[in-house]
């Protein structure tokens, strides 16, 4: 059985990007105390609540943010190694941690790899400066350059974001892009389209006409270029938004779409049990001062979010249908029982039967094909010894499938 996941949340960034809808705040807004303060009460916070997914040791640790990489150095290596010895003492299969171009160098790479990190997660996002400053990105495209050669002459595991559907990105420009990444053949990458999320510049900006969202055409094609780049180039399309060479996928990640538990610290860290979700407050100051408290003992000041088992089904068919390998019926049976199962399978009966879902012994997933359409059949059987899967070429508008075979929680 795998350990459970750590995720720390960093929460400070230099500046935020215009379509960032995490929970961050800039650097010039804290102090040096702040950020020590902040150390301290993730440490505290971890011997108060690594009971709840009830192991002696995680699996993998990720620290996100925000930047990770824009906190002092030496608070960011002591957190690191302090993470190691107090979290993992039988050892890890992956250790990551977030950076921006800007902030790698040979020597901040040594750094993270004497204090236990084996994987780097950097945001490249575009390689044509232009469109990094449309969104508010800090670094240019010859930070990107010079970090991805830094990265890749430095033999360390490494993941590489890029965004299509920039504001100016043509179908052309974007192909570039890729074409610029896969050149470095990085062990795994991730790729997403621009959303314009509510409480976002960058959603404020479309609303007053600063900037055009790409077309459903424009999207639809760039996505296409980018399966088949990725495929071209042997890298496994193994979740909506990541690809991998082989054995390369991000550890970590996966456990959230295969209901591995996992323990999120932290100003707006997410964590789940295996049953139940939890999640943190965002303010940084009521974060501290409730686990380093003046007087009194610490509290962890998580909020358990009120799901019910419908509400828990829902998350593992949306998160399962993400990936390649689909959602599991024999795993809804066991775990939800029969009638759920059905109620489920009564929803995802007409997605079959529209090739917007498939079974693997219908055809193979993501291609086109004889059996992509399974003719209208009243009480089709699915397989329960059988996966369902998003074929890939509909992952782009996988939303609204998902919406489709969710249960309704007011049944």
């Amino acid at each position: 059985m795998v350990n459970p996941g750590l995720y720390i949340h960093i929460p400070f960034c230099r500046s935020k990007c215009a379509y960032c809808d995490f929970f961050s705040m800039p650097l010039q807004a804290a102090t040096e105390e702040i950020f020590d303060r902040y150390c301290q009460a993730l440490l505290t916070e971890l011997r108060l609540r690594r009971h709840e997914v009830g192991s002696d040791g995680f699996s993998t640790i990720y620290i996100g943010g925000g930047t990770p990489t824009a906190l002092p150095s030496h608070l960011l290596l002591n957190l690191i190694r302090h993470l190691r010895q107090e979290g993992c003492p039988s050892g890890i299969r992956e250790f990551t941690v977030e950076a921006n171009p800007e902030d790698i160098s040979e020597q901040s790479i040594v750094e993270l790899r004497q204090a236990g990190v084996d994987r780097i997660s950097i945001g490249v996002q575009s390689f044509d400066t232009p469109q990094l400053q449309s969104v508010s990105r800090r670094h240019s495209a010859e930070e990107s350059l010079r970090a991805l050669q830094v990265l890749r002459d430095s033999g360390i595991n490494y993941s590489a974001d890029l965004i299509y559907g920039l504001p100016g990105q043509t179908v052309e420009s974007w192909e570039r892009q890729l074409d610029t990444l896969l050149s470095f053949r990085p062990p795994h990458f991730s790729a997403y389209l621009l959303s314009y999320e509510p409480g976002t510049r960058l959603y404020a900006m479309r609303s007053t006409g600063k900037v055009q969202e790409a077309s459903e055409a424009t999207a639809v094609e760039m996505y296409r270029i980018l399966c088949e780049s990725a495929a071209s180039h042997d890298y496994r399309h193994y979740e909506i938004s990541n690809f991998a060479l082989p054995s390369m996928e991000a550890k970590h990640n996966s456990a959230y779409w295969n209901l591995t538990p996992y323990l999120g610290l932290g100003c707006s860290a997410h964590s789940f049990d295996g049953v139940t979700r939890r999640y943190n407050p965002i303010d940084i100051r009521a974060y501290i001062n409730s686990l380093l408290p003046s007087s009194g003992e610490p509290k962890a000041p998580f909020i358990v979010d009120d799901e019910n088992e419908i509400n828990r089904l829902n998350d593992y068919i949306i998160t399962s249908l993400r990936t390649a390998s689909g959602l599991s019926t024999a795993l809804i049976a066991s775990r939800w029982g029969e009638p759920l199962l059905e109620r489920f399978l009564s929803n995802a009966r007409p997605l079959v039967h529209a090739g917007q879902l498939v079974a693997n012994g219908f055809g193979e997933a993501g291609k086109e094909g004889e059996n992509s359409v399974i003719p209208e059949q009243e009480n089709l059987v699915i397989p329960e010894q059988e996966n369902l899967v998003i074929p890939e070429r509909f992952w782009l508008t996988a939303d609204a499938i998902l919406r489709e075979a969710i249960l309704d929680s007011d049944f």
